[in-house]
């Protein structure tokens, strides 16, 4: 059986230097790539990146004016060609061998999505890796982990679709704003609904350097609080348990009083307040 071909698509956000970095990363790929999509959404073109692109036949650099990344990755599935399609953090660094192991594993036919290992930024210790437990709307990731799995969902800044899973699946949901928290969780846990089938393959690894500016980071931390808010309880609402919600919200409320104690803002609690009541209506507004 041919192997399929690959689409790295790279959602981009004022990170230049970063993406610079990951394409000449993966220039030293075992196994290359059908093609890069780079999906910008940066207001101001970097002239270095746009020269080295220039000079490469299998890169293709596309500006947005719309933020959001989601909607980036939704472009950017509308722009590849591949069998696969595998999204990548851009500020990361790839093992040489990732693309090849992504590939490997869809020598199985029933593996519908992949997901690699995450370094820096997850945990690595035991237990379980990539569940979704509904009774309580825990989400379980541990994909800085060591061990081949199924799995309920992937690591956003490391996965791959063969292209059928978006033919039977909405895109991702760009409802889920700011810093899109719970995107990729929303969108596996719809596909596995449908009845695809995904593995966490530990040897496509990558190092997420995790930069403080660009990319879904927050300028402020109200911005993050607020987003943080919104896309919570709208995961919650579309995933888990009806039961669960009085427990949520008392929780999430009191992690809004600690927030407000440790920066020393009680106009905190208000922020983190109108996420959730934003979030509620993006749910009812979705339905």
């Amino acid at each position: 059986m041919q192997p399929p071909r690959i689409s790295v698509v790279l959602p981009t956000l004022n990170r230049p230097e970063a993406i610079y970095n990951l394409l000449r990363h993966l220039e030293h790929q075992t196994t290359a790539p059908h093609e890069i999509v780079i999906v910008d959404q940066s207001p101001v073109l970097d002239e270095r990146v746009a020269a080295y692109v220039a000079g490469k036949s299998g890169i293709r650099h596309h500006r947005i004016a719309e933020r959001g990344l989601p909607n980036a990755r939704n472009v950017g599935v509308g722009l590849a060609s591949g069998d696969v399609v595998l999204f990548l953090d851009d500020d990361s660094i790839p093992d040489p061998d990732l693309i090849r192991y992504h590939a490997e594993a869809y020598a199985d036919r029933d593996v519908s999505g992949v997901g690699g290992r995450v370094q820096g930024g997850y945990d690595a210790g035991g237990g379980v890796i990539g569940r979704f437990r509904e009774s309580d709307g825990k989400v379980v990731r541990n994909f800085g982990a060591t061990t081949r799995c199924a799995v309920d969902h992937l690591p956003g800044g490391n996965m791959s679709f063969r292209r059928d899973v978006f033919s039977r699946v909405d895109g991702f949901d760009k409802t889920y704003g700011g810093s899109a928290i719970g995107e990729e969780t929303d969108f596996c846990l719809r596909a596995r609904r449908a009845g695809f089938r995904f593995v966490f393959e530990p040897r496509a690894a990558l190092e997420h350097l995790h930069l403080p500016t660009g990319g879904c980071r927050a300028p402020r931390f109200e911005d993050w609080l607020y987003w943080h808010s919104h896309n919570s309880v709208l995961f919650v609402l579309r995933h888990a348990h009806r039961a669960l919600l009085p427990l949520f919200f008392l929780k999430r409320t009191l992690r809004l009083g600690l927030f407000a104690m440790e920066h020393g803002s009680l106009a905190l609690i208000a922020v983190g307040l109108k996420g959730f009541a934003r979030g509620i209506a993006a749910y009812r507004a979705t339905r």
